[in-house]
């Protein structure tokens, strides 16, 4: 009679916590070693480095994820391994994008080190060179935009159970380009205020290509489809502007529009001068018909306005015009379209 004996090993459970749950880096962590059974013990951290002890301490120098394994008794299969993601050890800032243009939207958003949900107080500090576009101040974030180019500092402070932290960043804010509005002005003086992502940057002195443009610009004489139009003799051509005093003369080619200016103020009309409809009675000369950015620009006393060019065959619309400054005398617009 044979007996045979089989015997069998017990399998390891394999395991371990980590105390904080949520840990900085620079902070000392504490590993427990649960397994049920074991004599040697081998730890990898996840960035080269190792331990032999039991229940081992560890400080990580950069916040990140690192995958931790606890090897039992050096067998492969009896393993255990976590993700610990280890937070940054200080409250900071950053910014929606890398650069930063004037005149385009950017978001400063807080980022701060709070696993357990206290209560936070935010604290922006902005410069006077910005225009704050949403949420307030005191909120984690804060979306804005700059008017002026160069180097600026913006500072946040973070209170957290009565510790209180300041960080100070400096930015370079990059110039834009875009086309630029070009006035004249009685006195031959002449200026340019550009559109920057739908904004208007503050006026400032013209470009040579500024003066150029004007130079090359007429508001009192347009040619469609090869005839020449003079304001001061286009009543005579046109059926429906007979009897008008015509000072200026833009036309919308696209939508087959007149836009012209007399002594009662600035007006819209087909092509045939019918459907004549008032826009703006205070208008007081000079006129430019945008069709690339669909604007139509115009001059009163108090300074330029601006709204969409009409598309309706009445000529009727709803839109209400938009003051673009206070310039008063303007008697020459257009648009130079170089980007600078």
């Amino acid at each position: 009679m044979v007996m045979m004996i089989i015997m069998g090993c017990k399998k390891v459970t394999v395991d371990f916590t980590y105390e904080p749950t949520a840990p900085r880096a620079g902070q000392v962590i504490k590993f427990t070693n649960t397994s049920s059974a074991g004599e040697d013990w081998a730890w990898t951290f996840g960035d080269n480095t190792t331990s032999v002890s039991k229940h081992p301490n560890k400080v990580y120098k950069k916040p990140g994820k690192y995958l931790v394994t606890l090897m039992v008794d050096s067998a492969k299969y009896q393993t255990r391994s976590r993700e610990i993601e280890i937070f940054d050890t200080v409250p900071t800032f950053v910014c929606s994008t890398d650069s930063i243009f004037h005149y385009h939207d950017i978001t400063f958003s807080a980022n701060v080190y709070n696993p357990f949900k206290h209560e936070l107080t935010y604290q922006w500090t902005l410069p006077e060179s910005c225009v704050v576009l949403s949420n307030q101040t005191s909120n984690s974030s804060v979306k804005l935009y700059f008017k002026t180019p160069g180097t600026e500092t913006v500072q946040l402070i973070v209170i957290q159970d009565n510790k209180v932290d300041t960080i100070c960043k400096s930015f370079t804010i990059h110039e834009s380009k875009a086309p630029a509005i070009v006035l004249r002005k009685t006195d031959k003086t002449v200026v340019r205020q550009r559109m920057i992502n739908d904004r208007l940057e503050d006026i400032s002195l013209p470009t040579a290509d500024d003066i150029h443009v004007l130079e090359q610009f007429s508001d009192t004489m347009i040619t469609f489809n090869g005839v020449p139009f003079f304001a001061s003799t286009i009543h005579e051509e046109i059926d429906g502007f007979k009897g008008l005093r015509i000072n200026h003369i833009q036309i919308d080619a696209m939508a087959q529009k007149w836009y012209i200016t007399t002594p009662d103020g600035l007006f819209v009309a087909n092509m045939g001068g019918n459907e004549i409809v008032a826009i703006d009675r205070l208008a007081t000369g000079a006129l430019y018909v945008d069709a690339q950015r669909n604007r139509l620009y115009w001059a009163t006393a108090e300074g330029l306005w601006a709204m969409p060019l009409i598309k309706s065959k009445n000529n009727k619309f709803s839109t209400t015009p938009e003051q673009y400054n206070n310039l008063n005398n303007i008697d020459l617009i257009t648009v130079n379209n170089t980007l600078q």
